[in-house]
């Protein structure tokens, strides 16, 4: 990103170039404002804006009490990390 603005920034004519300052400070704030949306959509329980994981732990508490529903006599397929389990 940093070249892609200093790379605009010296293609800028240098007198009356207003518009263009403008143009300039609007793409880079665009610019970041996407890079820390993708961060954080990357890291959803410690980005920018905090997500608490109770929804996920509450589909994770609906799942393993359906999958004992179904198969009681069976164990989870996976232990408590999410790992699988070996046959």
């Amino acid at each position: 990103m940093t070249i892609t603005v200093i790379g605009l920034g010296i293609c800028l004519p240098r007198r009356n170039n207003r518009g263009q300052v403008i143009t300039l400070v609007v793409i880079t704030a665009l610019l970041t404002a996407t890079l820390c949306i993708i961060r954080d959509v990357d890291r959803p329980f410690g980005g920018i804006i905090n997500v608490a994981p109770t929804a996920i732990t509450e589909a994770e508490r609906q799942a393993t009490r359906d999958f004992t529903a179904n198969h009681p006599a069976a164990e989870l397929p996976c232990d408590d990390q999410g790992n699988r389990r070996t046959v």
